[in-house]
């Protein structure tokens, strides 16, 4: 079976090879240690990326110290696959991975999957996560439902935060301030500040920080007292409390954010303005721990609670400077969600060849208020799984896996299958497949919640079917050089998603202008993606090239219709270290192609197909960072060096924003400057 697999590849191989043959790989004194990064999401014990069963991408801590990056989208923003869109009425950010939208994205921190989702996107807001504690985040694109269960048929990004060191006690804090655009000044621009303390005494662990992030708006060329991209003010806090020994740890975090998003109004004649701020607290509490019984048996354990809020608070702007509570209908609302998740599994390594790991999930999500159907609602999702790792062979790793779900709300299938191999077909050559079906039921704000504002009127639909999928993944990793100071790798991945009753946005059929839920019977994407690194002395480069192609469901009304649409995406990353100057350069550029679809239009009575398509952009940010001293590092440089604000978008119906015209993308080319202080003990 090997040599029918590396018979099979070697015509796909060759074409992306680099120069240097693999043959030339031998050991010698002169070549370069390579250490490997430990990955831990989906794994049965910490341990390299070369070992997962998964192909999974690493952003380091210094990889994000080197963008200076204010939030986690500048982070995320140059991965491949992986695409944004703003809503600049409510201040979000929602995300899409591999074609799919963000509900099908899990967001976990250091595990745990986050609670909050919000706004017409219906999708966990990343950008109030604290960019600052973070430690690396983990992304593998693929479902990985048996594991992590619902929202997870596109993918996981584990955010995994700091955590105490050997050190007895470090000290960090952060200085940032950047325009927004042109914008800069007390009242304008970004004005961030972040400091850090961790202590390690014996066998206990304590951490914590706090930080406040100001984003002042951005007014562009509008006039008067409204802003195109609203205000922002975060405070972000977490606290850590750990102990270990050599056989058990257990450690509690708590992670807080309160933010307000304010929404000014142009005053119309001696009508007041009608001002909005959006006011949004996040409480997570999780506590975790691990036991090794024995070097066959271990277990871990998980208990998370997240309070969450999101308030509407609606005043009056008079023309005279007075200020008043607006007392019109629906001016304010207040809606709080609570998530809870009870997570075990314990892992049984009976002999070298066979490992299993049997585990129980619990995930419950409580909604209350006015905008809740019958003022409050609550889904529940229980599940049992189990997944066993087998290596018959040195070079054979399979991973097969079952999920038994049981959901308060839908009939769940009986189970949900994947099975995850990895087979190593030469010494620096390895082939991942991967199959998984996905369930999803509809979230509470799917199905109960009415969301309406000045510039949205999204009604929940409790008549929506849950989504399933079947999803199928393959990359082959190739570590084509490696001697002395120079490394050269390269992967090519593929995907394929068919997802039954996808859940998306639709027009009333009661009124036209109301949005709501309803699900697609069907909705597929597909692609690849062909990434290398080249890493020789102080110099790393990465480039990579994908291709998504999306499906189309306008064809099954029109056949002559192509059955899917494609976009393009380039992306890379360049950084060079003068060493002995303490100076890094660093680039990240990524192209995003123009995604054209098809719509149908209604008009006198008449349907019309209209091809429509949303303008591809360039983005590009440059940064330096300089070591000052010992303890000091001054980060400066030039975010969307592109200048862009707005892509061209020919038409968006049928979802919550009905238009035609411009797309928010970003704020302008802006000018940053910051420092770091650090300090070890």
């Amino acid at each position: 079976m090997k040599k029918i697999l590396i018979t099979c590849l070697t015509a796909i191989i060759s074409l992306f090879a680099f120069p240097q043959p693999v043959k030339q790989q031998k050991e010698d004194s002169g070549r370069v240690k390579v250490l490997q990064e430990v990955v831990v999401t989906g794994q049965y014990k910490p341990q390299s990326v070369k070992n997962s069963v998964y192909q999974v991408k690493i952003i380091s801590k210094e990889r994000i110290q080197q963008q200076a990056a204010t939030k986690l989208q500048d982070v995320l923003n140059s991965e491949l696959n992986i695409r944004f869109g703003q809503d600049l009425a409510t201040g979000g950010s929602n995300i899409s991975m591999l074609g799919l939208s963000g509900q099908n994205v899990k967001i976990l921190l250091d595990g745990v999957p986050m609670v909050g989702r919000q706004g017409t996107s219906n999708e966990i807001n990343i950008n109030q996560i604290d960019v600052n504690s973070i430690e690396r985040i983990e992304i593998i694109e693929g479902p990985l439902s048996v594991v992590y269960g619902a929202d997870a048929l596109a993918g996981v990004i584990n955010i995994i935060t700091k955590k105490p060191t050997s050190q007895k006690l470090s000290v960090t804090a952060r200085l940032h301030e950047e325009s927004i655009g042109k914008e800069y000044g007390f009242d304008q621009g970004i004005h961030n500040q972040y400091t850090a303390i961790s202590w390690n005494y014996k066998n206990w662990q304590i951490g914590g920080g706090i930080g406040r992030n100001l984003f002042n708006g951005w007014q562009g060329d509008t006039t008067g007292r409204e802003l195109i991209w609203h205000k922002k003010d975060q405070i972000v806090a977490n606290a850590l409390l750990g102990y270990r020994t050599s056989r058990w740890s257990v450690y509690y975090r708590l992670d807080g954010l309160d933010e307000i998003i304010t929404n000014p109004a142009n005053i119309s004649g001696t009508q007041p303005a009608t001002d909005q701020d959006y006011i949004t607290d996040r409480l997570m509490q999780q506590l975790q721990g691990n036991y090794t019984f024995n070097g066959k048996l271990s277990a871990n354990a998980v208990a998370s609670y997240t309070h969450f809020t999101r308030q509407v608070y609606s005043t009056l702007y008079y023309p005279n400077g007075d200020v008043r509570v607006s007392t019109a209908p629906g001016a304010h609302s207040l809606n709080t969600f609570d998530g809870t998740t009870v997570r075990a599994t314990v892992v049984y390594k009976p002999s070298s060849i066979i490992s299993f790991q049997p585990g129980v999930d619990v995930n419950s999500e409580y909604g209350e208020g006015e905008r809740v159907k019958d003022g409050e609602q609550r889904i529940t999702d229980y599940a049992f799984f189990i997944t066993s790792e087998i290596t018959p062979l040195k070079w054979m790793n399979l991973r097969p896996g079952f999920r038994f779900i049981k959901n308060s709300v839908y009939e769940a299938p009986p189970v949900v299958p994947s099975i995850n191999t990895k087979f190593i077909l030469a010494k620096n050559l390895d082939l991942r497949l991967a199959y998984a079906r996905g369930f999803r039921a509809p979230s509470i704000r799917e199905l109960y919640f009415d969301f309406r504002d000045a510039s949205h009127d999204i009604l929940g639909n409790d008549q929506l079917k849950a989504e399933t999928s079947n999803s199928y993944t393959g990359s082959l990793a190739w570590k084509a050089y490696q001697r002395d100071a120079l490394t050269i790798n390269t992967t090519i991945t593929g995907f394929y998603n068919d997802v039954e009753n996808m859940i998306t946005y639709a027009q009333s059929p009661n009124d036209p202008r109301v949005t709501t839920y309803t699900n697609i019977d069907q909705y597929k994407t597909r692609g690849t993606t062909l990434s290398g690194t080249l890493t020789y002395k102080s110099f790393n480069a990465s480039v990579g090239v994908s291709y998504i192609a999306y499906y189309n469901q306008v064809v099954e009304t029109d056949k002559s219709l192509p059955e899917y649409t494609n976009s393009t995406e380039v992306n890379s990353i360049l950084t060079y270290s003068f060493k002995k100057a303490g100076l890094d350069l660093n680039l990240f550029y990524k192209f995003t192609g123009k995604r054209p679809y098809y719509l149908l239009n209604s008009l006198n009575g008449q349907t019309e197909v209209i091809q429509s398509e949303t303008e591809g952009y360039n983005w590009m940010d440059i940064t330096v960072n300089k070591k000052l001293f010992r303890f000091f590092v001054l980060n400066a440089g030039i975010r969307n060096l592109m200048n862009i604000t707005t892509v061209n978008n020919s038409a968006i119906t049928g979802g919550a924003h009905v238009s035609a015209g411009a797309m928010p993308i970003g704020y302008g080319r802006s000018f940053f400057a910051g420092l770091v202080f650090n300090w070890e003990k």
